[in-house]
């Protein structure tokens, strides 16, 4: 760039675990532009996952659920078109489309500014409210992508993952934690998705938990904690009871009972989280939490835990994978099946033997 931006804005409104990962983008403007304002628009649910973070000036809540009636709602259509027109008013020097899409691109382009950063092969023809265009090599990590839409122009691109629960739900958490006398180690299962073809066969996970027991008492950890969001408590029915005449451990069902900043609040002090593909094991990554997560229809390589693929069980290697396999719900069910209890037992083992999410 030719001049120092003084207002720079992000986009990438969803999902959360994408949201989890386009952090170090945050980072890295940051670092590059310590005097600069840095907004980050972000769908309104996901907001808390960067409000507290030191690195953010402003959170653009965008309110995707509301906005989807626009089509049939001229009150909504018109509450949609001046938040558009608010982008405007922004001033912003850089924009960076880090999701690729048309709304994105759309977000982007409403800006006005000067110099709006997208991929060139950005989905939906987002590229082409891009004015500053950049080919990624195929192959490339999300996280890696991201970060060179920025190095493109000028800024040092740092791989920096943290993340900050906000200070409400770390108190939240505290209350109650010791509410329900968990006063030491713990573990997460996150098990749930929304995508049925990234979960694993439900019966397992009890398995799991009495192949791995003695292996967390060893380490301290009695208590283990199932999270999951409002509506998905069905999907972990089965597997609580299961699981809950395990005499080793202590289970705590929080599946819809908490909310995205107190989710973040529970991975942040635990010891170990089990997931799936999902937001869960980006938060550990950023949380600096030791995971173990089940990979099928996505690969973990370009679409994983970043920098965390070792700690990731594959059901679909081997395949040819597409993007986006996981939304077969056939498809993701063969390659999760793949995964066997032993397997996973195999890697809790070795990661409660030592090793961060970091490695």
């Amino acid at each position: 760039m030719r001049s120092v931006p003084r207002r720079i804005l992000i986009v990438r409104p969803s999902a959360f675990g994408d949201v989890c990962r386009t952090v170090p983008l945050l980072w890295s403007l940051r670092k590059s532009f310590p005097k600069a304002v840095i907004d980050w628009v972000v769908e309104d649910r996901w907001s808390p996952a960067i409000s507290d973070h030191p690195a953010i000036d402003g959170v653009v809540k965008f309110p995707k659920r509301e906005f989807k009636a626009c089509w049939r709602n001229p009150r909504i259509a018109w509450r949609t078109l001046q938040w558009f027109l608010r982008l405007s008013r922004g001033r912003y020097d850089l924009v960076i489309d880090a999701q690729g899409l048309a709304r994105s691109g759309l977000m982007s382009w409403m800006t006005r500014s000067k110099v709006r950063v997208g991929d060139r092969a950005g989905r939906e023809f987002s590229w082409l409210a891009a004015n500053h265009r950049v080919t990624l090599p195929q192959g490339l990590h999300v996280v890696d992508g991201m970060l060179r839409l920025v190095s493109e122009v000028g800024v040092v691109a740092i791989a920096d993952m943290r993340l900050v629960a906000p200070s409400v739900s770390v108190e939240w958490w505290r209350e109650e934690s010791t509410r329900r006398g968990i006063n030491g180690p713990f573990a997460v299962l996150a098990t749930t998705n929304g995508w049925k073809g990234k979960r694993w066969i439900d019966a397992r996970w009890g398995d799991l938990m009495r192949s791995v027991a003695p292996d967390l008492v060893r380490n301290g950890i009695q208590d283990v904690i199932w999270i999951g969001a409002g509506g998905e408590e069905g999907q972990v029915a089965d597997a609580v009871a299961g699981a809950s005449t395990i005499e080793e451990l202590r289970f705590h069902n929080l599946v819809g009972l908490t909310t995205v900043g107190a989710t973040m609040a529970v991975i942040q002090n635990a010891s170990l989280l089990i997931g799936l593909d999902s937001a869960p094991t980006h938060l550990a990554v950023g949380l600096g939490v030791p995971f173990v997560a089940l990979y099928g229809a996505t690969r973990p390589t370009t679409d994983g835990p970043y920098q965390g693929q070792a700690w990731c069980i594959h059901g679909g290697h081997g395949e040819d994978l597409a993007r986006h396999d996981h939304r077969d719900p056939a498809m993701g069910r063969k390659l999760m099946e793949r995964i066997s209890v032993d397997d996973v037992a195999s890697l809790v083992r070795k990661r409660l033997s030592g090793g961060r999410s970091r490695e």
